[in-house]
């Protein structure tokens, strides 16, 4: 291994040549292709799951849990790394060959998204189209619902450990928010397990989870049937909206889809 990584380092191009950046985060890979500056990325880690192309290039593994060895495969010249992303020896191996590391906070506002754009546009070269990219942004936007009519349940996990929820400070908040739709996570902050007991008393009036959670368990049907969802009439009668796993998980410029999705989804209930 430590040969197989002295080799890596030898091979790294030197800073002049032709960019290759290597991104560590689906929320900056996403932005990246709304700049239209895909043709200097050269690999991607798994959050990066749109758009489709995104897919297709490399993977260096996920951005929480990189290794030196598989970034410096694919020759970066710059790794742009989402707050999170790796464990810190795996990072400063990296930067020892030369590679330059850019980290970008973790947006979770819409001042945040708007802001990290701006900053990509700067490191990319892609000003302009970071400034019509924050106005597109700004313009999709609905306006907040005035009231709140119904509740959900943004659920990370349903399993025999318990329903993992999202709380306040998440993307799922927000967008709930912006729907005028009550979440009964709200009494904690980030993801964590929420008593399902309490829940049967609330009875939320739907749930939603991300794609990839619910297809990993077999689809909609087997997802509403996990044992720990057996309280929840809403689970009973599976009114699940499924939701894009980057789209409810990071925030998006996409982020107006992901209200309106919830707003049509509603509006059927």
């Amino acid at each position: 291994m430590r040969y197989l990584f002295i080799l890596i380092l030898l091979t790294v191009p030197p800073l002049s040549a032709q960019e290759r950046i290597v991104s560590a985060g689906g929320t900056l890979t996403e932005i990246i292709f709304a700049l239209d500056k895909q043709d200097t990325l050269v690999a991607v880690d798994q959050s990066s799951l749109y758009p489709k192309q995104a897919t297709q290039l490399d993977q260096i593994g996920y951005y929480r849990d990189l290794a030196a060895e598989g970034v410096l495969s694919v020759r970066p010249t710059k790794l742009l790394a989402l707050e999170g992303a790796g464990r810190a020896q795996a990072l400063a191996q990296i930067e020892a060959t030369g590679v330059e590391l850019i980290h970008y906070k973790k947006p979770n506002s819409i001042n945040d998204l708007l802001n990290l754009v701006k900053r990509l546009g700067k490191d990319l070269n892609a000003n302009d189209k970071a400034q019509a990219l924050v106005a597109k942004i700004k313009n999709s936007l609905p306006p907040k619902a005035s009231i709140e009519t119904h509740s959900a349940l943004f659920l990370l996990s349903a399993n025999e450990r318990g329903l993992v929820a999202a709380g306040t400070d998440t993307v799922a908040d927000l967008l709930l928010d912006y729907a005028g739709v009550t979440n009964l996570g709200a009494t904690h902050k980030g993801f964590k397990v929420i008593n399902n007991e309490v829940l049967a008393v609330k009875q939320p009036d739907f749930l939603i989870a991300p794609a990839h959670v619910v297809y990993s368990l077999g689809g909609k049907e087997a997802f509403c049937n996990q044992p720990t969802l057996r309280l929840l009439t809403a689970a009973k009668q599976c009114r699940l909206l499924v939701m894009d796993s980057l789209l409810s998980l990071g925030m998006s410029p996409r982020i107006a889809t992901g209200i309106k999705e919830l707003s049509d989804y509603k509006a059927t209930l």
